[in-house]
């Protein structure tokens, strides 16, 4: 009896010790902060995350308002939540040296180590190497590339439009930008606007799935267990993914290689990496020297490695511009007047170019740059960014000090929503963006593609996707909404991207069309 008595009362201890006890740590520490309670901690949504992150974050920034930053507990762990954009420019840019590594847990999937995920001296040595993919040079030679996907994606338009029909926006918006991704990136000729079926298509689907059980189970575990991470290597990425995404990249490689075959595209860069660290730049051959980049050359890309870089590029650029190009025609379909001027702006550029829609041409068009940042501000890809402190940090004119290992957490879609830097933010409103006003939007109240030296690589490539589909669309179609657009677009629970739960049925129809 006694004995049972005294376990019963070492577990409750040992409960206190290691759950309540901690739900004391930021208020010691002087930081502003949301309550942890037993078991979940501040607030159980961010545990079991049975909603939009975005959505779920929103409500920690309400809570902490007006705060310029607060602590709150995730189960066990401790995070802090930034509100303030100049204390977010301190993590992000000035003092970036503090906060270089992101959160991102170890797969047992090779596929995890690519430059969104790495820290360290891996990712900056890829950071380094990969650059150069994407300089203006670069994009505007690769042009061509985009042009014969936008041709395809016309012929498909004409014939709907002929036929007045409804369109699902979101699918016909995705499979342009796999065939873009697949040529430019792998020199891959997928042609998913015919065949929607193929390999990588069926890829790029896979990749962000819905709400899964097992992701909030492994989520569970390592905020109960972290030791976990050290002991365990959790499988996030299938195993077939992994496997038909190795053999493509090797199949090419070696194609390439037996024909002689030189495309001047990613995968060419990775190659030039794994051969001898030769890197081109806009047509130049160059060998990083030691002197400038320290112990950067001493990096050794191996095919996994490669298809782990591979993996990632495909995956932002496949998702992220099908996601704002979608989301942008939906907005342009539900605000008539926004369209209406945005189709006369391309007009008027496109005739100085005899209608031919062109690299220079898509750079001659502020009021599109408009409608993509306002698309971006409502619908942010990532609704977070996070970071970790890698050392520790005061934060200045305080005493409080960002111990090392803290996960920060910056809420993009909150700031994105926040009538104090965007009036009536659920209105699309693309003049906020104009010249005359952007300037007084704070530059980290503004993060889509995130900021500092971490920021998107790809940034230009999904923008000139983004934007040569909504040219191509709007230079010779109208997009009206139908009875089946939803009123307003919700995304899925436990997804780290912005991913829009309902279909988007909008009607294609020719742009002289008498009847509308």
């Amino acid at each position: 009896m006694w004995l049972e008595l005294l376990l019963f009362l070492f577990a409750i201890w040992l409960l206190y010790k290691l759950y309540i006890n901690d739900f004391n740590y930021w208020e010691q520490k002087g930081f502003p902060s949301i309550k942890g309670t037993f078991p979940f901690g501040s607030q159980a949504s961010l545990v079991l995350m049975n909603d939009y992150f975005g959505e779920i974050h929103q409500q920690v920034y309400r809570k902490l308002a007006p705060h310029p930053y607060g602590g709150v507990y995730v189960i066990k762990r401790r995070e802090l939540f930034l509100r303030d954009p100049e204390i977010i420019k301190k993590v992000l840019i000035k003092d970036f040296a503090y906060f270089k590594s992101r959160n991102n847990f170890p797969g047992a999937s090779f596929l995890q180590k690519h430059l969104f995920n790495v820290n360290g001296d891996l990712w900056r040595a890829l950071r380094i190497k990969l650059t150069p993919t994407f300089t203006s040079g670069k994009l505007k030679a690769m042009f061509n590339l985009f042009k014969e996907c936008s041709i395809k994606l016309d012929e498909h338009f004409k014939e709907l439009a002929d036929k007045e029909e409804n369109i699902d926006v979101k699918d016909w918006t995705a499979r342009f930008t796999t065939d873009i991704i697949s040529t430019c990136a792998f020199g891959l000729e997928t042609n998913s606007l015919d065949d929607p079926d193929n390999e990588l298509r069926k890829i790029g689907q896979s990749i962000f799935n819905p709400f899964s059980w097992k992701i909030v189970l492994i989520r569970l575990l390592i905020l109960v267990m972290p030791f976990l991470l050290n002991v365990v290597k959790f499988r996030t990425d299938s195993k077939k993914l992994e496997t038909t995404l190795l053999k493509i990249i090797s199949d090419t490689i070696a194609y390439r290689e037996k024909n002689n075959i030189r495309r001047n595209d990613f995968l060419d860069l990775l190659i030039d990496i794994m051969k001898n660290d030769n890197l081109s730049v806009d047509g130049r051959l160059g060998k990083l020297s030691s002197e400038e980049h320290g112990s950067v050359d001493n990096l050794k890309m191996d095919l996994e490695l490669m298809t782990a870089q591979s993996f990632v590029f495909f995956a932002a650029g496949f998702e992220t511009s099908s996601s704002v190009q979608a989301n942008c025609l939906y907005e342009l379909a539900l605000n008539q007047d926004i369209q209406d001027k945005l189709r006369n702006e391309i007009d008027e550029v496109l005739k100085r170019y005899n209608g031919e829609i062109s690299y220079q041409a898509l750079q001659e068009m502020p009021y599109l740059e408009q409608v993509i940042s306002e698309t971006m501000r409502k619908y942010p890809t990532l609704p977070f960014l996070n970071r970790i402190c890698d050392k520790d940090y005061q934060i200045p004119e305080t005493n409080l000090v960002i111990e090392k290992g803290t996960r920060i957490l910056i809420p993009v879609y909150a700031l994105h929503h926040d009538p104090k830097y965007y009036p009536n933010p659920e209105k699309f409103q693309p003049e906020r963006f104009a010249p005359e006003n952007k300037s007084s939007i704070p530059s980290c109240a503004y993060l889509p593609f995130g900021e500092g030296p971490r920021i998107c690589i790809g940034m230009r490539f999904g923008l000139l996707q983004t934007k040569t589909g909504i040219v191509t669309t709007l230079a010779k179609y109208k997009l009206l909404k139908t009875d089946d657009t939803p009123e307003r677009l919700t995304f899925e629970p436990a997804n780290f991207i912005s991913k829009v739960r309902e279909k988007i049925s909008l009607k294609i129809v020719h742009r002289d069309n008498k009847n509308i």
